[in-house]
């Protein structure tokens, strides 16, 4: 898994250190890299990317967000397993 410090996230998503120190205060990111590094993973690259879409173009506010972002993983888990059955189902009719 590849890890961002602090001053990459917010080069890559153009994003002030305030708002990212906002995310981590809500825990809508965290530091999830091996201590003491306290870097970020591309998950929570792409919460805070997502974050930042919802926040700024779409006027969603922070307990929103980490609604959303809750949602959004629970869907993605959803979907994971809903292919882990089809594909088992597949095998079995075979």
């Amino acid at each position: 898994m590849r890890y961002f410090t602090r001053r990459q996230i917010i080069e890559i998503l153009s994003i002030e250190e305030t708002f990212l120190v906002q995310l981590e205060q809500e825990e809508i990111v965290e530091s999830d890299s091996p201590a003491p590094a306290r870097d970020f993973s591309e998950i929570m690259l792409e919460r805070a990317r997502v974050a930042d879409n919802l926040v700024h173009e779409l006027d969603v506010n922070l307990a929103g967000v980490a609604v959303i972002l809750r949602m959004r993983e629970s869907l993605a888990d959803m979907r994971h397993q809903l292919e882990t059955v089809v594909l088992e189902l597949r095998r079995k009719r075979r």
